[in-house]
């Protein structure tokens, strides 16, 4: 990407919170499935994240709290204040499955349709749903 697109981009995700909060444009519902796994997530424009991982075999999994981007980067921040289930049940017993406190993912991409986030484990690309 070009330096020039880059720091559009930038400018544009990070301004957009102070313009008012239906200006965001990363706000939105968005969708990325994998090898019979699935991604949902949305950033609301007040700040709140909603994410729901679904994976083949295994139960659900829903995490919950607030989005924030930063620069340079830009930086997806998603800061998590709930998830669940908060335990896991299996032949030997239950035990508790916790979080980390937040997760960092840096905005590759963006355009209306689409977003790319990578992490340390990789690129994850998504599409909008709503």
């Amino acid at each position: 990407m070009a330096l020039s697109r880059r720091i559009v981009l930038t400018l544009a995700l990070i301004a957009a919170p102070l313009l008012g909060a239906a200006a965001n444009p990363i706000a939105g519902t968005w969708q990325a499935t994998e090898g019979g796994q699935s991604v949902e997530i949305t950033l609301s424009p007040d700040g709140a994240f909603a994410r729901r991982d679904r994976g083949p075999s295994g139960p659900e999994m829903t995490v919950s709290g607030r989005w924030s981007l930063s620069d340079p980067g830009p930086w997806l921040r998603l800061t998590v204040d709930d998830w669940a289930p908060r335990r896991a049940c299996g032949l030997f017993g239950c035990t508790d499955i916790r979080m980390l406190p937040a997760e960092t993912f840096r905005v590759l991409q963006y355009d209306n349709d689409h977003l790319v986030l990578e992490d340390p484990g990789g690129r994850t690309e998504f599409r909008r749903a709503g």
